[in-house]
């Protein structure tokens, strides 16, 4: 009898990326279900339909899991939002403000596990470290993002693009939270601000 073949080069590359596709997609209901602590690797683990040994070689640990899932719902909102969140001009009504409702506009569960992994952060300097990391990283693609749809329009910086990228995550992060504890719709507020800041951080011919 042969031996079982085993994944070599691009085929292994792949399973890799399936195996930490569907141990994210695991964690992220697990840990938006029990909260941090309360959740386990190895219940991680069985929900994604693996060992923890397969958590343990793609995780370092939970919190590096826990970050990782946080990483790519980032991504996520990042790739979801198109020219229109920022094209806006004096006077007009930001057309952001829809898209960032349809965005987040179940984010109860996405914003516990933010508030979490802030805790997590404030008690251990590793955890904090790692966040920054993840934080900045979030800020640098929306600024590169920014960045080349003022260069396609012929536009200028008033103030620096990674200023107002920061400005803006800041911003959201704190509506969405606030719209899920009082039960209100931010959603305007969002797009005021984003009309605010655009206007004022970019001229446009």
């Amino acid at each position: 009898m042969s031996p079982p073949s085993v994944a070599t080069g691009p085929a292994r590359t792949r399973n890799r990326e399936r195996t930490r596709a569907a141990l994210l997609d695991a964690a992220a209901v697990v840990f938006a279900r029990k909260g941090f602590a309360a959740a386990s690797l190895d219940e991680i683990a069985e929900a994604a339909g693996f060992t923890r040994g397969a958590v343990h070689h793609h995780f370092a640990s939970k919190e590096e899991l826990f970050l990782a899932v946080i990483a790519r719902r980032d991504a996520e909102l990042l790739a979801g939002y198109d020219r229109s969140m920022f094209d806006v001009h004096p006077g007009s009504t930001a057309p952001g403000a829809a898209r960032w409702r349809e965005l987040h506009a179940d984010d109860t569960d996405e914003v516990a596990l933010r508030l979490e992994l802030r805790a997590q952060a404030l008690r251990s300097p590793d955890v904090r470290e790692q966040l920054r990391t993840v934080d900045d990283d979030a800020v640098a693609a929306t600024a590169a993002a920014i960045a080349r749809s003022v260069d396609e329009r012929g536009g200028t910086w008033r103030l620096p693009p990674g200023d107002v990228a920061e400005l803006l995550h800041v911003m959201s992060r704190g509506l969405a939270e606030r719209g899920v504890l009082s039960g209100r719709d931010t959603s305007a507020l969002m797009g005021s601000f984003i009309e605010m800041v655009w206007n004022e951080s970019v001229e446009l011919p």
